[in-house]
């Protein structure tokens, strides 16, 4: 991922409906059971069959709790804390509702 974050747009660039759309989605979470950890930042861009981008965006930081960051394993907090993330996470103002929408 990069450090761009982007903010919610009004609009969303338009993109012809097409079979040959690629839509690849970044997901950095909490941990890693899909039932009890939490998004932490998560990113989307669509691709052409020969991998070219056709949009890029958004790349959202959301924001959780103390306790959320702090229930984290030490391979979690070791990488994201090495990254920047867990900072970015406690800075963003992106719930996990918001960062729905947006995608």
């Amino acid at each position: 991922m990069t450090d761009t974050v982007c903010t919610p747009q009004d609009t969303a660039p338009a993109l012809a409906r097409s079979d040959l759309n690629l839509v690849w989605l970044d997901c950095e979470m909490t941990g890693l059971d899909p039932e009890k950890e939490r998004l932490i930042e998560i990113a989307v861009i669509v691709t052409g069959p020969q991998l070219e981008p056709r949009i890029e965006g958004p790349v959202l930081v959301i924001h959780q709790s103390d306790a959320v960051l702090g229930a984290m394993d030490n391979w979690n907090k070791g990488t994201h804390g090495k990254s920047g993330l867990i900072d970015k996470v406690k800075a963003s103002t992106v719930n996990e509702a918001q960062a729905e929408a947006e995608l």
